[in-house]
């Protein structure tokens, strides 16, 4: 009774971490516009598909199954883009749930309520997981994939099963995961499997995976090959000395965002792993039977941290997001060789004071969906007032700050097309808000909205359905 209290009381903090202020922390931007777009296509235009967008690596996709999940739920909410916040919350619920039933399976309930009460109460988790993109699931991925890893240490060879549906799910989820699917059969070792569980297995992996397959068959093997010659493309990046520096540099930066949110001005991020190599000795010292369980689960930030030095990609933070529950379960372990219960109790009372202060104070973004919606409604209002056929929007930003609003015009019924067409009135966003006339801008957090003249505008409602007026395709977008 008194582990199912608490667990209850972890996944009510996670609840309220997770939809806290939620429309005003959504950042709408453009890999939620994509996928809105995209979600649109599959209930609208009826378009089935076995890929998403195209990611940082050119001639690779990401799978379909995100957009397929966002789907279901925009048609059941009248395509509605905050319909994202039931996946969203759902599936950071579950992944609090599951690293409290792995943990506790494998190092016992203490342990398990440890790491599920950080995961739970950390702001920076949160924020990951209502993030809403389509590589969101990597952390529910990577906690079950841990599972895999610690059951084969055992010896539990019916884990195969789960372990071949999570390599099938890998392109669905992050192909930066491609460096960690060696380490359960490195747990195996040299143990000898079942013929009929391989087998099994075997035919749990190809359906999995089976979308990928049909895609790669169809177009043969572009995306293998885009892989394979896009980890060595030369991207200008940095070698040497300066590559290692910046590989942990990123990577600590990753644990100490999800972790420690608002200590974003420690900019040696890279020192975190000093910490993390003091915890990992403590506990590899102080728990001799759990050796082995440690040296397995080592290699997985290892492999990260090589692979990213060794790829010419660009380093960045989110590809580490993956060590995160390795990480969680060290910290949690060590920490449960704290013996004296206030001071255990302290720490935690202190860990949840920190992160309330940041969910209170830095849950809202001013370019969330909140402040896009606004100016949409207020463009549309002008439109409805006007009479306008349809308008053109002019961003004045740097790149980028322009996307996230192109779903946001057909959910409104604001029809906007090229400032190149004839006789159109032209509304002028400034990001940030702008600096200059204040008297005719209206404000919308980061988004600065100025109107076009106030003058009759003789627009040829054909010119608004001409193809050569419409807005460039989505960037990642492709039917």
């Amino acid at each position: 009774m008194k582990v199912r209290l608490i667990l209850g009381v972890i996944l009510v903090l996670g609840f309220i971490w997770r939809i806290y202020n939620f429309e005003k922390g959504f950042s709408f931007a453009h890999d939620q516009d994509l996928y809105s777009w995209i979600a649109k296509d599959i209930l609208i235009n009826h378009h089935q598909r076995l890929i998403g967008q195209v990611t940082s690596v050119e001639g690779v996709f990401i799978g379909s199954a995100y957009y397929y999940l966002m789907a279901i739920f925009y048609w059941i909410f009248n395509l509605n883009p905050l319909s994202a916040v039931i996946p969203t919350v759902v599936g950071g619920l579950i992944t609090i749930g599951s690293i409290y039933w792995i943990f506790s399976r494998h190092f016992g309930k203490y342990i398990g309520a440890i790491g599920a009460f950080i995961y739970s109460v950390s702001f920076g988790v949160a924020a990951y997981d209502r993030w809403s993109v389509p590589t969101q699931p990597t952390m529910l991925w990577s906690v079950w994939y841990l599972l895999v890893i610690l059951e084969a240490i055992r010896g539990n060879q019916k884990i195969i099963y789960l372990y071949a549906v999570l390599l099938g799910l890998l392109w669905q989820i992050h192909i930066a995961l491609l460096p960690v699917v060696i380490i359960p059969m490195i747990a195996f070792g040299l143990r000898k499997f079942e013929i009929k569980k391989m087998l099994i297995a075997g035919i749990i992996l190809m359906l999995t995976a089976s979308p990928f397959f049909i895609f790669e068959i169809r177009h043969n093997f572009s995306q293998s090959r885009a892989i394979l010659n896009g980890s060595q493309k030369e991207m200008g990046g940095p070698t040497g000395k300066m590559k290692v520096i910046k590989v942990l540099n990123a990577s600590g930066k990753e644990i100490q965002t999800r972790l420690f949110f608002g200590w974003d001005k420690f900019s040696k991020s890279e020192y975190w792993w000093f910490g993390y190599l003091a915890v990992f000795t403590f506990i590899f010292y102080k728990k001799r039977e759990w050796r082995r369980h440690l040296f397995i689960l080592s290699l997985w930030p290892i492999s990260m941290l090589v692979i990213q030095f060794w790829s010419k990609r660009v380093v960045s933070e989110y590809y580490f997001s993956n060590i995160l529950p390795v990480v969680i379960l060290i910290l949690s372990i060590a920490l449960s060789e704290i013996r004296r219960k206030y001071i255990i109790l302290g720490l935690g009372l202190g860990y949840f004071l920190l992160n309330l202060g940041w969910l209170v104070n830095k849950s809202e973004l001013d370019h969330s969906y909140y402040y896009r919606n606004k100016l949409v409604k207020a463009i549309k209002a002008d439109v409805i007032k006007n009479k306008y056929s349809c308008v053109a929007v002019n961003f004045i930003a740097d790149p980028g700050f322009s996307w996230g609003f192109r779903y946001l015009w057909w959910y409104n019924g604001v029809g906007v097309v090229k400032a190149s067409t004839p006789n159109i009135p032209i509304y002028n966003v400034f990001v940030p808000a702008p600096l200059g006339d204040k008297d005719k801008a209206q404000y919308f957090g980061r988004f600065g909205l100025v109107r076009p003249e106030n003058k009759i505008y003789s627009i040829n409602p054909d010119d608004c359905k001409k193809d050569e007026y419409q807005l460039e395709p989505m960037l990642g977008y492709v039917e």
